[in-house]
């Protein structure tokens, strides 16, 4: 498809809720998935350009670079999961693959990540390819959808296994959850970095409420919840959670500035010329005029605006306190789990989503 064809049919996953003032989306059948297929397809390359090979956001710490802040971030999670040398480990809506590479650099861990974007796994493979040996042995990338994972990541064989800002693109987080609690052997971690209301957003509020709709619109994302109701998710998919706290707000309290100050003004003249707020609106007008001039697709200025729907309503929610995309989860696979029961919960769980790879997208 074209750009604009498949903006077209992402629009209709977000009906009444592309405008300011606009209306919650209906359920969708697929959980989301065919509709974080089409976003991701579009939006990768944009992101690549502007955040590098991290599709997440994190803390900055003030005297270092983005990258560096998105690095030590990353670490700071797999520490707290407890990952180590040759562990196998899943990570789940793995992105083009950046923190799952550094996670094998960092820890000496086997890594299988998994994207429905084949646009994504091309480009895994490609980074991939110009890096040592080491991280080509320990990196397996997969196209499969996390709500039904791929048949060769057979029950009870992970150690570990993580959503690293990917589980908000479901409605529900029951079922990708229930999946990853399905490859992770009995007591192993199974974590979520994760885009999150805090508790302080008010349901009520209609500026609330509009910046939620701008960022699930722009951000591919479905039905953000606060903590407690996220809890309730990861036990209805079996797990057992252990932590539950916000990195970002941490972070601060050690003296790093807030993750939404890369969308406001940059941290270093990388992110200043790029994911900063003057930086997308020089995105914004250099695709407008490679449109004019016939070198970029048409609807790569849509995409551009679709980006910065979401991009200024989640530093703004970020701002007023009410929205984190750093939220941690710490959670863990029963020791005494039953694989058959568990498989139960799964077909259960399943019963009410037209699986995206099985059923074909719409």
């Amino acid at each position: 498809m074209s750009s604009e064809d498949i903006l077209a049919r992402y629009d209709r996953y977000y009906a009444g809720a592309t405008d300011w003032g606009g209306a919650q989306p209906a359920h969708d059948d697929n959980n989301n998935a065919a509709a974080t297929e089409r976003y991701f397809t579009l939006i990768t390359d944009f992101f690549e350009y502007g955040w590098g090979d991290a599709f997440h956001m994190a803390p900055l710490r003030p005297d270092w670079s983005f990258k560096r802040s998105m690095a030590y971030w990353e670490q700071n999670f797999v520490l707290t999961m407890g990952l180590k040398r040759d562990m196998r480990v899943a990570d789940l809506g793995m992105g083009i693959g950046g923190p799952m590479r550094r996670v094998v650099e960092f820890t000496g861990a086997n890594m299988t990540g998994v994207t429905i974007c084949e646009h994504q796994i091309k480009r895994a493979h490609a980074i991939t390819a110009k890096l040592p040996q080491y991280i080509q042995d320990r990196t397996e990338y997969l196209r499969g959808d996390y709500n039904d994972l791929p048949a060769q990541m057979l029950p009870s064989t992970y150690d570990a296994a993580y959503f690293m800002e990917s589980l908000s693109h479901s409605e529900d987080r029951a079922s990708p959850l229930a999946q990853a609690a399905k490859i992770v052997k009995p007591g192993g971690i199974v974590a979520g970095w994760q885009w999150m209301l805090r508790p302080e957003f008010d349901y009520d509020n209609e500026r609330h409420m509009d910046l939620k709709r701008g960022m699930e619109y722009g951000g591919g994302l479905r039905n953000l919840n606060k903590p407690d109701a996220r809890i309730k998710e990861y036990e209805r998919a079996g797990l057992e959670v252990l932590d539950s706290y916000d990195m970002g707000t941490d972070a601060i309290e050690r003296g790093h500035l807030g993750w939404w100050v890369a969308l406001t003004t940059g941290i270093d003249l990388p992110s200043r010329l790029t994911s900063s707020h003057w930086g997308r609106k020089l995105t914004m007008a250099t695709t407008k005029l490679l449109e004019i001039i016939g070198v970029a697709e048409p609807g790569t200025l849509r995409t551009a605006l679709m980006l910065e729907h979401c991009g200024f309503s989640a530093a703004t929610a970020g701002e007023l306190g009410i929205f984190t995309p750093a939220w941690v989860t710490i959670s863990r696979v029963p020791l005494d789990k039953n694989d058959k029961a568990h498989a139960k919960r799964i077909a259960d769980l399943q019963s009410n989503i037209a699986l995206t790879l099985k059923e074909g997208s719409k």
